[in-house]
C-alpha cells in the first residue's frame, strides 16, 4: 500500500514537473533544433503523454542509474537500447523484454561456460592431487626401504669388522702355534 501511494506521489510529481517545464519553455517550441542539440530528456519530455510513458522513462532512468552505480557496460548498453526503443515509438517494453531476455541468455551462457571450466579445473586438480599423494606414498615407501637397507649395511659392516678381528686373532694364534711347533 505504501509502495502504491509512493508510486502515485512520484507520478504526480513528475506530471507537475512536466507541466512546469512546458510552461517555462513554451516559446522554445518555435525554435528549430539540430539532432545533436536534443537530449534524451527533451525527447522523452515530448513523448511523455501518459502514465505508461512516465513509467517507461522511470524504468530507463533506473537502468541507467544501476549501470552507473554498478559500473556495468552491459547495463549501460541495455539502457542505451531502451532509450532507442522509447524514442522509436514502438512498444518499448516488448523490445526491452527482448533485450533483457538476450542479456539473461548471454549471462546464462557465460555461467555455463564458467561452470564447465570450473568442472574441468576441479577434475584436473583432483587428478593432480591423487598423483601427488601416490608419489608421496612411493617416496615414503622408498625412504623406509633405504633406511632399512642402510641399517642392514651398518650391521653387516660391524659383522665384517668383527670377523676380520676374529680372523686376525686366529691368524696370530696360528702363527704362535706354528712357532711353538
Amino acid at each position: 500500500e505504501a509502495e502504491t501511494k509512493s508510486r502515485a506521489e512520484e507520478l504526480n510529481a513528475i506530471a507537475e514537473a512536466k507541466k512546469i517545464i512546458v510552461e517555462a519553455t513554451s516559446g522554445a517550441a518555435k525554435i528549430s533544433y539540430g539532432f545533436s542539440q536534443v537530449s534524451l530528456l527533451q525527447t522523452a519530455r515530448s513523448q511523455l503523454r501518459s502514465g505508461t510513458d512516465l513509467a517507461n522513462f522511470a524504468a530507463l532512468r533506473l537502468v541507467r542509474s544501476l549501470a552507473q552505480k554498478q559500473n556495468s557496460p552491459a547495463l549501460a548498453l541495455l539502457a542505451q537500447r531502451m532509450g532507442a526503443a522509447l524514442r522509436s515509438g514502438d512498444d518499448p517494453f516488448e523490445k526491452v523484454r527482448g533485450l533483457i531476455s538476450d542479456m539473461i541468455q548471454k549471462l546464462e551462457q557465460e555461467a555455463e561456460e564458467d561452470a564447465t571450466h570450473k568442472a574441468y579445473c576441479d577434475k584436473e586438480l583432483k587428478e593432480s592431487n591423487e598423483k601427488k599423494d601416490a608419489k608421496t606414498a612411493e617416496i615414503a615407501k622408498q625412504t623406509a626401504r633405504i633406511d632399512k637397507m642402510e641399517a642392514r649395511s651398518a650391521m653387516l659392516r660391524e659383522e665384517v669388522a668383527q670377523l676380520q678381528a676374529d680372523l686376525a686373532a686366529l691368524a696370530k694364534a696360528q702363527a704362535e702355534m706354528d712357532k711353538l711347533r
